[in-house]
């Protein structure tokens, strides 16, 4: 790892990204930036270098229901919004591919001092697959339609006929996770505003910046007022306030299971239509006849990527146990030579867990692995600046060990 100390990861940010964090955005309610009721912040660290690079503003209940009656009232029959046609709806959806992709250096930049992902990575992979995403879904608002069906023999001597048409759900209030936040963000938005819904959307507190400049870049491409709205702060203010909403039609949500039965139980209570991504322990079985040799970088990458803060990270290996033995061998040497670093810095392939609270979390796991295994690779954190951990294998676990059932989020194998 490069240990060198940089005066600030601002240094290293263009001059546009520099400016966006130093403008401290604030909220984004009906097409306007502004501050909070309660006036709150909440520090902006980046995960390289613990350092303090900015704020982000703590959204109150009263805010966000400022947030969810702009959205309401975008919503309404006679809106812009609403008068806005297929084709239209269609040029904006690529219009904010278009600026996304010509802001990609600066989306890359702010992912890359907030979440800790290696900028190259950022850039080549969830700027890339957020401009596909809004690519994709520009081209449904021309294909949404319903259907006229026949109903049978005649009816008190006439011919009827019934019809199906899909509207608008109408307010959709997304909460989504720190670990891509443009990505996810993207998988929230684009069918919303493709359907002609609008979006109240509560980003992580750990990793908001890129969801605000997603946030500009719609109001520069002409989303009408209310249409898109982004308030930042805690899960259990902000989050609970969009939950308790009543001008919220439906909930759309990715996260931890946990968190994903309390909003089940919010919806059910409220008949609110709802769509959870949730957490999980994903296996990656390796049978007795695999060639070992191409597997290996799949393997170990379907873990490390994003210093294991995926959602589909394959971090259970179950391997046959005639080759058992040289795969974990195979992977620990792959996992020696991952280049670890800064997120800023070029030739990285490994950044820092998101946070200080990740990393000690992970650290825990990591632990609780050498005492009831065998940690073959890593196992350590990196000393100095930042929330850095040496990728991890570990082998032979107990059958009830939790390694082998919870969902760590962190570069352990």
């Amino acid at each position: 790892m490069n240990t060198k100390v940089m005066k600030s990861a601002l240094d290293l940010l263009s001059d546009t990204s520099r400016d966006f964090i130093k403008s401290n955005p604030g909220l984004f309610i009906n097409g306007e930036w502004v501050t909070s009721e309660s006036g709150q912040t909440a520090d902006v660290i980046d995960p390289s270098t613990a350092m303090v690079i900015g704020q982000t503003v703590r959204a109150t209940a009263q805010d966000v229901d400022k947030a969810c009656a702009a959205a309401k009232a975008a919503f309404a029959i006679g809106s812009p919004w609403r008068k806005c046609s297929p084709q239209d709806r269609e040029k904006l959806l690529n219009k904010l591919a278009d600026a996304i992709e010509a802001d990609g250096e600066t989306l890359a930049d702010l992912i890359a001092i907030d979440l800790g992902l290696p900028r190259h990575l950022a850039l080549g992979f969830e700027v890339l697959k957020t401009v596909q995403t809004f690519r994709y879904f520009a081209g449904f608002p021309t294909k949404i339609k319903g259907e006229t069906i026949d109903i049978g023999p005649d009816m008190h001597e006439g011919d009827y006929f019934s019809y199906t048409t899909h509207e608008p759900v109408g307010v959709v209030g997304a909460i989504i996770p720190w670990n891509a936040p443009l990505m996810i963000a993207s998988w929230k938005l684009a069918p919303a505003l493709a359907a002609g819904c609008t979006v109240v959307m509560k980003p992580a507190e750990d990793a908001s910046l890129v969801v605000l400049r997603l946030a500009e870049l719609a109001r520069q491409v002409g989303f009408p007022a209310g249409v898109f709205n982004v308030v930042t702060g805690e899960g259990p203010v902000a989050g609970e306030a969009i939950l308790d909403n009543p001008n919220i039609d439906k909930f759309a949500f990715t996260g931890s299971t946990s968190v994903g039965k309390h909003i089940h139980a919010k919806a059910a209570d409220r008949l609110v239509r709802l769509s959870l991504e949730l957490g999980g322990k994903n296996p990656v079985i390796v049978m007795g006849d695999a060639d070992i040799e191409p597997i290996i970088p799949m393997i170990c990458m379907a873990t490390f990527a994003n210093s294991g803060q995926i959602c589909v990270s394959g971090s259970k290996v179950i391997v046959h146990t005639s080759i058992a033995d040289k795969l974990a061998k195979a992977c620990a040497e792959f996992a020696e030579n991952l280049p670890i670093g800064a997120a800023l810095q070029e030739g990285n392939m490994i950044g820092p867990m998101c946070s200080e609270r990740q990393f000690d979390r992970v650290m825990k796991y990591i632990e609780l692995g050498a005492k009831e295994g065998r940690v073959v690779a890593g196992g350590v954190a990196i000393e100095g600046d930042g929330y850095f951990i040496k990728p991890t294998v570990i082998t032979d676990l107990p059958k009830g060990s939790a390694l082998l059932s919870v969902e760590i989020f962190g570069p352990v194998l």
